[in-house]
């Protein structure tokens, strides 16, 4: 039983960081596609916007966004603390504690969408 909680554990990690390089490419055809349609002298302002914002937002995204999707809190508020936290070890999972999977891997699967 061990053995398959890892294996799980180890499958579905890989699954999401996968999944996110595969929409993260997105992102990277979506800046082909807007390079292609101005000028050749603003190709490279154009990337450079993309890449900023891609970046502020995933900042934005560690601050608030992460929290109000997984933070605790009440009903009405959500809960609003900064950073991720503790991340779900192979160790915490086997003993039960935690989800199935690691939380850093989902949130760079979250972030990839923003």
């Amino acid at each position: 039983m061990e053995q398959a909680v890892e294996l799980a554990y180890a499958l579905d990690t890989f699954y999401f960081l996968v999944s996110g390089a595969l929409v993260m490419w997105m992102a990277a055809g979506f800046a082909m596609l807007e390079s292609g349609l101005v000028r050749a002298k603003n190709t490279a302002e154009i990337l450079t916007k993309n890449v900023a914002l891609y970046a502020v937002a995933s900042i934005m995204y560690l601050l608030c966004g992460y929290q109000i999707m997984y933070g605790g809190g009440s009903g009405v508020l959500p809960g609003l603390g900064f950073l991720i936290g503790a991340d779900n070890s192979p160790e915490a999972v086997l003993a039960g504690e935690g989800g199935y999977y690691s939380n850093l891997s989902d949130f760079f699967f979250q972030v990839v969408f923003v």
